[in-house]
């Protein structure tokens, strides 16, 4: 299974994925760096992984932390993808859901 990057917040995980397009569009603004490497590497930077987590921070409506360096190790967090891996009739499945008869 692939995986992704996740910021852990103080309310709870965020997707790097479930960001919209206009919070991507502010964080390439603010870092200088295209959305896609932003994803890939988002905390190659300290200004990439201040803003990231900031803007992960917004979109879960909480109060972020001040972060020092050893914090980085913990916020950022690779966790296996959620999309589907099973389908049946391009419809995709439940894992574990029974096969339909008929």
């Amino acid at each position: 299974m692939a995986t992704e990057w996740a910021v852990t917040t103080p309310a709870g995980e965020v997707r790097l994925s479930d960001l919209t397009l206009d919070v991507l569009i502010q964080l390439e603004e603010q870092t200088g760096v295209e959305w896609w490497s932003i994803a890939a590497h988002p905390f190659r930077k300290a200004i990439i992984a201040q803003s990231v987590y900031l803007a992960c921070c917004e979109h879960i409506e909480c109060e972020p932390k001040k972060l020092v360096l050893r914090d980085l190790v913990e916020i950022f967090v690779q966790v296996e993808d959620d999309l589907p891996t099973m389908f049946e009739g391009g419809i995709p499945k439940l894992v574990g859901e029974s096969e339909t008869t008929g």
